[in-house]
């Protein structure tokens, strides 16, 4: 089993970024109208790249576009969209299989410069009222891969096994910037990544998460208004 390099920030998924971003602002600050320009200065990308990854959302009905900005109408379908381009397993890093009694050991030997998400994610940010678990997701940055490695060192369940119980992931520019400053309430990815990440993981309990997290955000989203 051998590590991935972490990949450049132009490798990254840039429609994702830009998904990311109106589904945090409908939640956070319940917001529902955007300009494409605004969100290129912020997102630190070209407004073409915002335009294009604003068109299937377009073409569904999940947003409608004014002459200086245009609204979201449906986050089921943004979230629906990013779903289905998000390729999780792409991210990999690092992964390996740690011997514990349970994944509340991996999680409380974590380093700094690390954000979790899936089952760990939920659970920091509502506790577990879903399933129990295996597995360990969490995105890392180029500072803290290293010492990751070092406190979870490449292993097998088996000679024969590829299983892991860590799961390493690189994070995109945004959200690396997030981790290293510190933003990320109870260092969890947000609630849209969650939700995203959950859909793209493979362990059948994924879906149990999911059913709770939903339920959440439709609370959270039912109370946007238009600024």
């Amino acid at each position: 089993m051998h590590s991935v390099k972490i990949k450049s920030d132009d490798n990254m998924n840039k429609k994702g970024i830009v998904y990311r971003y109106i589904a945090e602002e409908v939640l956070k600050d319940r917001k529902k109208k955007f300009n494409v320009r605004s969100i290129a200065r912020e997102m630190r990308m070209a407004p073409d790249t915002v335009s294009n990854a604003v068109a299937p959302l377009k073409r569904i009905g999940a947003v409608e576009m004014h002459k200086r900005y245009f609204t979201l109408n449906d986050l089921d379908k943004l979230l629906a969209v990013w779903a289905v381009s998000r390729e999780l397993y792409k991210d990999v890093i690092y992964k390996t299989y740690v011997k514990v009694k349970g994944v509340e050991e991996i999680e409380g030997k974590m380093p700094s410069g690390i954000a979790y998400t899936n089952y760990s994610g939920y659970v920091r940010l509502f506790g577990n009222d879903a399933s129990s678990y295996s597995e360990v997701y969490v995105y890392a940055t180029a500072k803290s891969i290293n010492e990751i490695k070092k406190r979870f060192p490449q292993n097998t369940l088996t000679e024969k096994s590829d299983y892991s119980n860590l799961i390493v992931l690189n994070p995109d520019y945004i959200l690396a910037e997030k981790i290293e400053d510190g933003s990320l309430e109870h260092s969890s990815v947000s609630m849209p990544q969650l939700y995203v990440d959950l859909w793209n993981t493979k362990e059948w309990y994924a879906y149990e998460f999911l059913k709770r997290l939903k339920p959440r955000i439709d609370e959270k989203y039912a109370n946007a208004v238009l600024e």
